[in-house]
């Protein structure tokens, strides 16, 4: 049984993990700059040690869009465009079995659910970072 660090936070009130491996880090209170015709999904661009970083307002892209926001941000690697990700709440770091992991619900499709398991009779839902990206690129494609 190969246990992942993975990081669990919410989106509305449902829990969602990520894998450690691809959050670089999480940022207290960023200032989050306005970007001229960034509408949406987008809520501006941070500086991240000198580097600027579009935020994307994940609640927001999955259909969350009344849920709160954790003024804390996601910061991804590069391997996925070093986004910074707005979620509801960041929780806390767990470790989790991904060999256990189960398809998603049908009705999930457009989600960005990779796949489902437990913790502690909770389910989470695990965050497919590439499907993020393409529901990003087609969203702005439109």
């Amino acid at each position: 049984m190969a246990m992942t660090l993975t990081l669990i936070f919410t989106l509305g009130n449902e829990l969602y993990g990520l894998e450690i491996d691809a959050v670089q880090e999480i940022i207290e209170n960023p200032v989050v700059h306005h970007v001229p015709r960034a509408e949406g999904v987008v809520g501006g661009a941070i500086n991240f040690h000198g580097q600027i970083l579009a935020t994307v307002d994940l609640p927001a892209l999955l259909g969350f869009s009344g849920a709160p926001r954790d003024p804390r941000q996601v910061v991804l690697t590069a391997k996925f465009k070093s986004l910074a990700l707005s979620v509801s709440g960041i929780q806390r770091i767990v470790e989790l079995d991904l060999s256990a992991l189960r398809p998603p619900p049908a009705s999930a499709q457009k989600s960005a659910i990779r796949g489902v398991t437990t913790l502690d009779q909770t389910t989470i839902n695990l965050l497919d970072c590439n499907e993020v990206i393409n529901q990003l690129e087609h969203f702005y494609a439109q």
